[in-house]
């Protein structure tokens, strides 16, 4: 891919997530607070005592965009999504490039409906970015344009610390193939220690709080399980379909047929072995009290669909005497055939994405209908479910740590259901009884006030 080229790539796919903000949409958790730290480093304020686990990459956009207000929220979700466009392009494009035009066709198919990539991308969860930083990153090597690798593999090692192993070993091989590197190499392993330490230290006070914060898991996590190494490797054969799995096995059998001629089997290699190592890295990290979402295994299972995919395309290489149309027809049906078992869940994915949308959008009603953030604010202390601090925090123009879980009285209460039929959170037991008074609804938000 040219640069001129892969700019266009990049430009369109910033169009199309922009276009995307059409419909409701939303962040989710981790980047609300994102965008909430954002803010509070452009006011010279920063508090990450409460929250998710510091990462410094969304910091580098979320701090100019708090200068456009209210708008940095939505400036965040195109960047996130354009991340997660990126990132099936470059599984396109590593993919076509390794297996020919059946295995890109594959990889995009398969990525394009796949849920835990899809929903994670349109939430603004980093995975999408991820996903572009490293096939970016591999890509661009294969290209032969070696410190453009290097820079999104540090962006990669800016997002999640599993890359930290992959994004060294490159700089150090970096260096031996070209000496004058050096300094772009040490500049960029000392920002590691700076950006990812340096903000803990100024909001928390606690250089080790994101380390700490991530052996925090929730409840449902495999760090609970009898064998949490175990139960993230299940959780990652969950993702991976039936396709997948078939591609692998077309793979060996092309090594086998081919015994290795003509076949890139060095690259294809270092891509199986990334996944299983990054696979490997979790599954460590969480037997020894890390939280393993699923999340965290949408790269590895990238990594690996994109050689099952790579596996379908070199297979239909061997159908030598298949004409031009016929190839373009079989990597239509692979893309397909990849894709086909994520389409159950599909409908209900893009109807939990639209709830989230307009929740957001109704919170910030009722926020103004209850009498804006001073009137809510002067009341009392303010609760909200576990997962809805930092939207409401971004609403009311405060630290996330102002926020409470537990109702009080004095106080105001914001409560919904997080997913449509679920029970309304925070419950209001601790004040049952209490005479609160309905300040506002919007939606499925209702917010209660008992004044002091």
């Amino acid at each position: 891919m040219r640069d001129r080229s892969l700019l266009l790539v990049v430009g369109a796919c910033l169009a199309l997530a922009a276009l995307s903000l059409l419909l409701p949409s939303t962040p989710t958790y981790d980047p609300w607070a994102w965008i909430i730290w954002g803010r509070e480093i452009a006011q010279l304020d920063l508090v990450t005592t409460d929250g998710p686990s510091w990462k410094p990459l969304p910091a580098l956009f979320t701090v100019p965009f708090a200068l456009f207000g209210d708008a940095a929220p939505s400036l965040w979700l195109v960047v996130a999504r354009a991340g997660g466009l990126l990132g099936i392009a470059f599984a396109y494009r590593v993919a076509r490039r390794l297996g020919g035009p059946v295995a890109g066709a594959a990889a995009l198919g398969a990525l394009i409906l796949a849920p835990w990539y899809f929903k994670n991308a349109a939430l603004g969860n980093s995975e999408g970015l991820m996903a572009a930083a490293v096939l970016g990153a591999i890509d661009r090597h294969l290209a032969g344009r070696t410190r453009q690798a290097f820079a999104l593999g540090l962006a990669a090692a800016l997002l999640r610390p599993e890359a930290w192993p992959f994004f060294g070993l490159y700089g150090l091989w970096l260096v031996w193939r070209e000496r004058d590197a050096l300094k772009l190499v040490a500049l960029g392993f000392l920002s590691l220690p700076v950006l990812w330490l340096g903000p803990e230290l100024w909001g928390s006070g606690n250089l080790n709080r994101a380390s700490d914060r991530a052996q925090q898991p929730n409840p449902n996590s495999p760090a609970f399980a009898d064998n949490p190494a175990l139960e993230v490797v299940k959780d990652a054969g969950d993702m991976l379909s039936l396709p997948v799995v078939l591609g692998v096995l077309a793979l060996l059998a092309v090594l086998v047929l081919r015994r290795g001629r003509g076949t890139p089997v060095r690259a294809i290699a270092l891509l199986a072995g990334m996944a299983v190592v990054w696979l490997g890295v979790v599954a460590y990290m969480t037997s020894n009290g890390f939280s393993g979402n699923q999340r965290y295994l949408v790269m590895p299972v990238v990594l690996g669909v994109v050689v099952a995919c790579v596996g379908v395309g070199l297979l239909a290489q061997e159908l030598r005497r298949l004409p031009a149309r016929g190839v373009l027809v079989l990597a239509a049906l692979v893309a397909v055939a990849f894709s086909v078992p994520d389409w159950g869940g599909t409908g209900r994915m893009l109807d939990n994405l639209a709830y989230q949308g307009r929740l957001q959008d109704d919170l910030a009603r009722s926020v103004a209908d209850a009498g804006g953030p001073g009137r809510i604010l002067a009341c009392g202390p303010v609760s909200t479910g576990a997962f809805l601090v930092p939207a409401v925090a971004w609403q009311l123009d405060v630290h996330a740590n102002r926020v409470g879980l537990v109702p009080s009285r004095p106080g105001v209460v914001f409560r919904v259901a997080t997913v449509p039929g679920s029970n309304p959170v925070p419950p209001l037991r601790p004040v049952a009884g209490s005479p609160f008074e309905t300040l506002a609804t919007n939606g499925n938000w209702r917010v209660l006030g008992l004044c002091g």
